[in-house]
């Protein structure tokens, strides 16, 4: 290269590494991307407002779920706790076989006692788990009706409070 057609070094462009360069062009990326996402037409809203009787049904669910979630709530506390229960009346009868005089008529018939009562109670828990487990699948598809329904939808704040006072 001829000695002309060189830039002096102090406006000669500076160096950069490559890895600020590539940092430099990851920053950059999300709003790339954003600009990318098509925006709707002026004065067009993505969804239109509910009406005041969508509205209501939406509060109204948004109410039956919140209830039914409470309960189903309340029962798996008790199923935990009945689960637990059963776990340690297992093991009691566990405990209470290796100990068992085989010899004694009238022990080994009060250890049958027992384990055919926790049995039936082994059978009792299976049929409220059984229900306690439909409940939460109706619940969930409940509350997957609402968020398609209803969730993140605009509506006018005045036919909220009408709705509150009964309107």
């Amino acid at each position: 290269m001829p000695e002309s057609d060189r830039l002096p070094r102090r406006l000669a462009a500076p160096r950069i590494p490559l890895a600020a360069l590539a940092f430099a062009a990851l920053l950059g990326m999300p709003n790339a991307r954003a600009a990318d996402k098509p925006k709707p037409a002026a004065g067009k809203t993505a969804a239109p407002l509910l009406t005041r009787d969508e509205l209501r049904t939406c509060m109204a669910q948004q109410g039956r779920i919140r209830s039914e979630r409470d309960e189903v709530n309340r029962l798996r506390g008790a199923i935990e706790t009945e689960k637990a229960e059963l776990v340690r009346s297992g093991e009691a009868l566990k405990a209470q076989l290796e100990a068992l005089d085989r010899s004694s008529q009238e022990a080994v018939d009060r250890y049958n006692e027992a384990a055919s009562s926790r049995d039936r109670a082994i059978d009792a828990f299976e049929a409220r788990t059984t229900e306690f487990n439909r409940r939460a699948e109706a619940l969930q598809g409940e509350m997957d009706g609402y968020a398609k329904a209803c969730e993140n939808r605009r509506f006018d704040e005045k036919d909220e409070i009408a709705i509150k006072n009964g309107k």
